[in-house]
């Protein structure tokens, strides 16, 4: 591999650049350990939200069965297909190491339901249905954001992570090799001159 010319300043200016590589190979290095841990936190809070997902999957399933029972299924479709006033839901997106984040949502309030046309009586168990299917829709939006928001953080995770890769494996053996070749050819150039030195003083002696 052809070196650069062996000089003074050239020789510094490579070791400053090697210096801002070590630098930011070591932020990379935090910002990745970072991520890694708040990678971890999502992990365990998406687990928690569908281990729940399914509690508030079974418990739906199961009003609606009874609701069933008590209206038939053209009761209970002539009760869905009204305005059952799911909950608003709003976000705002923040950025976290370069990832941007959906922050945790705010719901309001269930509104209550209104009294189908067609004078569908309510009961108990319609009521309980509704309930049981608009928490379950509400927290499947959550689990959606914790998903997206853990695939979000390995994208960032991996880029951190070949930038490190590329310093560690590339960049600083590269410049490495550079600034050794340097440092061989100006010592080769001072044992040159010290000889050259030593044959003159020695020629001025004879």
């Amino acid at each position: 591999m052809a070196h650069d010319p062996a000089s003074k300043t050239e020789l510094l200016e490579h070791r400053v650049e090697r210096a801002l590589m070590r630098e930011g190979k070591s932020v990379l290095e935090e910002r990745r350990d970072l991520l890694a841990h708040i990678m971890l936190d999502q992990i365990r809070e998406t687990e928690t939200l569908l281990l729940e997902g399914k509690r508030l999957f079974t418990r739906a399933r199961m009003q609606v069965r009874r609701a069933i029972l008590r209206h038939g299924i053209r009761g209970v479709t002539r009760f869905a297909s009204s305005e059952t006033g799911i909950a608003n839901v709003d976000w705002s997106v923040v950025n976290r190491l370069g990832t941007r984040w959906l922050q945790d949502a705010v719901a309001d309030a269930p509104s209550a339901h209104p009294r189908p046309a067609g004078g569908l009586e309510i009961s108990v168990e319609l009521e309980l249905a509704a309930a049981a299917v608009d928490a379950l829709l509400r927290h499947l939006v959550h689990l959606a954001v914790a998903q997206n928001n853990l695939l979000r953080l390995v994208d960032v995770f991996r880029r951190t992570q070949r930038r490190v890769n590329a310093l560690d494996y590339i960049l600083l053996p590269d410049i490495n090799e550079r600034i050794r070749g340097m440092e061989d050819a100006m010592d080769e150039m001072d044992r040159d001159d010290l000889v050259r030195t030593l044959l003159i003083k020695r020629r001025q002696a004879q």
